[in-house]
């Protein structure tokens, strides 16, 4: 049982360092240059190894994303399940982007994914952790997603927050912003109910 857990961590360990082996490459060279030889040799494993667990270049690096979500999804089942679920979802965000190597890949994978097309494309398989927040949300509403509005609703908003703070943060023209100071005005306007803030509307008068 014992040495179960311990391969498992292992395993963990392994495709862990192969994602941020890819990662580094793509962010100093490029995505070009992120081939199976160049992200095994990085990651001191063979060729073969990494085929066992990533079947390119690009999925290894989107894993990160799998790794975000997962660690999201971990953090949201700790939350009180009375807590209004978009108060939930903001404090486990604000938890992520406070850790600095959490924030600085997460960051730098939406910077790649504008950068190279070819990415964007691949991130669609990498949805399942997304999917069971999605359920989650569900019963912590009493809503079935597959039926009902509200829980869907709910979460495409929460992650359209999060997703455009990380875009936003993978500008570098946006480099003096506050993570979670960003996280904080995106949950806030939802709240607010997405209404142009006054400063903007007098701007454009």
């Amino acid at each position: 049982m014992a040495g179960t857990g311990l391969r498992e961590r292992k395993k963990a360990a392994t495709r862990t360092a192969l994602s941020r082996a890819a990662f580094d490459l793509a962010m100093q060279r490029g995505l070009d240059s992120v081939t199976v030889d160049a992200i095994a040799a990085r990651a001191d494993v063979s060729p073969r190894t990494f085929r066992n667990y990533f079947s390119s270049g690009e999925d290894a690096i989107l894993a990160l994303l799998d790794e975000f979500e997962q660690q999201l999804l971990d953090a949201f089942l700790k939350r009180d399940p009375s807590e209004n679920v978009l108060d939930s979802i903001e404090a486990v965000i604000l938890e992520l982007v406070s850790s600095p190597g959490i924030s600085e890949q997460t960051v730098g994978v939406a910077r790649l994914m504008r950068e190279y097309p070819s990415l964007v494309a691949h991130s669609a398989v990498h949805r399942t952790n997304s999917a069971r927040l999605l359920v989650e949300i569900g019963h912590r509403t009493g809503m079935d997603p597959a039926k009902e509005l509200y829980p869907r609703l709910l979460y495409r908003a929460a992650s359209a927050a999060t997703t455009t703070v990380f875009e936003l943060l993978s500008d570098s023209s946006h480099d003096t912003h506050s993570p979670s100071d960003l996280v904080r005005q995106g949950f806030a306007q939802l709240r607010f109910g997405l209404r142009q803030p006054l400063s903007s509307r007098t701007e454009t008068a």
